[in-house]
């Protein structure tokens, strides 16, 4: 059992689980262990798990064996359904977890879930933060990944070591909720600004401009951004798209935003029009594409598609 005060851990765990080590999980998993944990991880995938073999991980057989080892629980997993039926489901983690343990989730989950997945493993003494990640693969390799938490303060100081592992700042955003709040948030920004970036270089090379000079020229001025800079360069004017992050992945992010504002209220004019855009290149068969191939279905519904080399 977990040191503990009011549900809340005060010593650093020695034992940290990892659930879900796809793209970005592995390499936080990775971190961590090198941070000097002892880290006992568990995908539903045999061939994740396989690709775990040649490192100092240990790999479970079950989610119950990974919540009995650790004291820390994080999870890396494709959307709130998923976390939910993996904490609660049959078999699931709360089967082996003890009171003072928490729950970290850093998948990109919905916000309203995350309060209600909280409030239930509270009622059995776990902590929880949603403590969800920006920064793609590479980042994650590295270590320099952005930690956006939501949860009690208590509970994230219990657990900074370990976020601190495979990121370059945690930023503290409020109680439960919070932090997949400003995911979804920052993620319908990114998705903005790489849609529209796509279709104003398409524009211009529909013009007769040079794609690529026309990125450098973009990213010497006023309507440079994070897509523009790296993106573009790495991923789309070499038409690799091969960034990691799928299309339907970004589709749902947004979508977590979009139902957000809707349940606050919130008119999303320019943010219900990227939605769209993200929702027709899923129907389109683009889903499974790295997310800057937003860019190639763009291409086509403008009718100026090329075929990847």
């Amino acid at each position: 059992m977990a040191t503990s005060v009011g549900g809340a851990r005060t010593v650093r765990p020695s034992t940290v689980g990892f659930v879900g080590v796809g793209s970005i999980g592995r390499p936080m998993c990775l971190n961590v262990a090198k941070g000097g944990f002892r880290v006992v991880a568990y995908d539903a995938s045999p061939g994740a798990r396989a690709r775990l073999g040649s490192t100092n991980v240990e790999i479970a057989g079950s989610l119950v064996e990974v919540a009995r080892a650790a004291e820390v629980c994080v999870l890396s997993l494709p959307n709130s359904g998923v976390v939910e039926e993996v904490v609660f489901g049959e078999g699931g983690l709360l089967e082996g977890l003890s009171e003072g343990d928490v729950v970290v989730d850093t998948s990109s989950s919905r916000p309203s879930s995350t309060r209600e997945v909280a409030r239930r493993l509270a009622e059995r003494g776990v902590g929880m933060l949603d403590a969800p990640v920006s920064g793609g693969v590479l980042r994650a390799e590295t270590g320099d990944l952005a930690v956006m938490a939501g949860g009690e303060p208590e509970v994230l100081e219990g657990c900074r070591a370990v976020l601190e592992a495979f990121s370059g700042e945690v930023f503290y955003v409020g109680e439960s909720g919070a932090g997949h709040m400003a995911k979804a948030v920052n993620n319908l920004v990114s998705a903005t600004t790489l849609a529209s970036a796509a279709e104003a270089v398409l524009l211009g090379e529909r013009a007769g401009l040079d794609p690529e000079k026309l990125v450098e020229i973009i990213n010497a001025s006023s309507g440079r951004s994070a897509s523009t800079e790296v993106k573009f360069p790495r991923y789309v004017l070499n038409r690799a798209f091969e960034d990691g992050f799928a299309i339907s992945l970004m589709n749902k992010d947004v979508k977590i935003a979009l139902e957000a504002a809707s349940e606050l209220g919130f008119p999303t004019v320019m943010g219900s029009a990227v939605g769209q855009v993200w929702q027709a290149a899923v129907a389109q068969g683009f889903g499974g594409k790295g997310h800057t191939a937003i860019y190639e279905f763009l291409e086509e519904f403008t009718g100026d598609g090329k075929k990847s080399q």
